[in-house]
């Protein structure tokens, strides 16, 4: 390829932050197309005190891609960790809404932080329709908001066996062309249902999806995680996704077959109801969808910041080993 080609990350959350770092490493014109329904932490206070969509995703994927090299990187990162109201709050998140204030639109902050992070790429909201998550789970039940999906008072048990949003979410136009347009299309890793399937319901990104050239690669996660993919294996995540896209849009599976996780972190994440997911999945292909495996985790453990009210994952894809593995399977032929 002479161009640079064009890669789409669409999710949300940590997966795709770490997505991120790992491709910037490589020569690739790069955008996130994020999920925009949280309404936790600091979201929370977003939505319900400003009257704005979610940002804390955007922010995330701003330092991320920031060329950036001054305080004002580090700065756009920092969590307050002391004041009334203020704890747990990422600066960014209220630099986007003061920049929303001043420039009296949410997308145009959301370009002018751009520029002045020098972010290398785009970030773009899958849509800007301010919508709820609702989840159905087998026994009936419902539940709505990404947080109370994310971080269950329910039985983490269960399994969710309808997503979609309420009102119904619109994919914007600029994600919409970005999908349509690129060569590489990588969905997650990340909480399954919040910060995947929460793409695949929103209208108009399935038909973006299919119909795009390019290459549909789904990472999948390191953990099960109580509450969203509890007991799930590789072939649960596929199905799950042959129910919200259909399998056969994609064409590769990433899994790491590095499992030499910490036991200490296992520890934590067994007291969570979270185990490693199993590869149960033989040979190399699946349903014609190509399985591709690696080593993929570096053996950090992640340390969370202590103004951080919310859970995070604390076992990720190594953002080097990852930049490798992509350019072997994907650039280098």
């Amino acid at each position: 390829m002479t161009d640079k080609p064009s890669v789409v990350v669409l999710g949300g959350g940590t997966g795709t932050f770490m997505m991120l770092q790992a491709l910037r490493r490589l020569p690739l014109n790069l955008t996130a197309v994020l999920t925009m329904v949280d309404d936790g932490g600091s979201n929370r206070v977003l939505r319900d005190e400003f009257g704005l969509l979610p940002t804390s995703g955007v922010s995330q994927c701003m330092v991320a891609l920031s060329d950036e090299t001054t305080l004002l990187r580090e700065l756009f990162n920092y969590r307050y960790h002391q004041g009334n109201g203020l704890t747990g709050m990422r600066f960014g998140n209220l630099f986007l809404a003061a920049l929303t204030d001043i420039l009296g639109s949410q997308k145009k902050a959301i370009e002018e932080a751009q520029r002045i992070l020098k972010v290398r790429g785009k970030i773009l909201p899958v849509s800007y329709d301010d919508v709820r998550l609702v989840a159905t789970y087998e026994d009936g039940s419902q539940v709505v908001g990404e947080h109370e999906i994310d971080e269950p008072k329910h039985d983490g048990r269960l399994r969710i066996t309808d997503l979609k949003t309420e009102p119904q979410a619109q994919i914007c136009s600029e994600a919409k062309e970005a999908i349509t347009s690129a060569d590489f299309i990588i969905i997650g890793p990340g909480d399954f249902y919040t910060n995947t399937a929460a793409n695949f319901v929103v209208e108009g990104v399935n038909q973006a999806l299919k119909s795009s050239p390019a290459k549909k690669i789904f990472v999948s996660n390191l953990m099960t995680k109580y509450g969203d993919t509890f007991g799930f294996t590789l072939t649960t995540f596929l199905n799950e996704i042959d129910k919200y896209y259909g399998l056969g849009g994609l064409d590769y599976v990433i899994v790491n077959n590095n499992l030499n996780y910490p036991q200490a972190a296992l520890d934590l994440y067994q007291n969570q109801n979270s185990l490693p997911v199993e590869d149960d999945i033989t040979g190399e292909n699946y349903q014609n969808v190509k399985i591709l495996r690696g080593d993929l985790f570096g053996g950090t453990v992640y340390q969370k910041d202590q103004a951080d009210k919310l859970d995070r994952s604390i076992l990720r894809h190594d953002p080097v080993k990852f930049a490798n593995f992509f350019e072997a399977n994907f650039l280098a032929k």
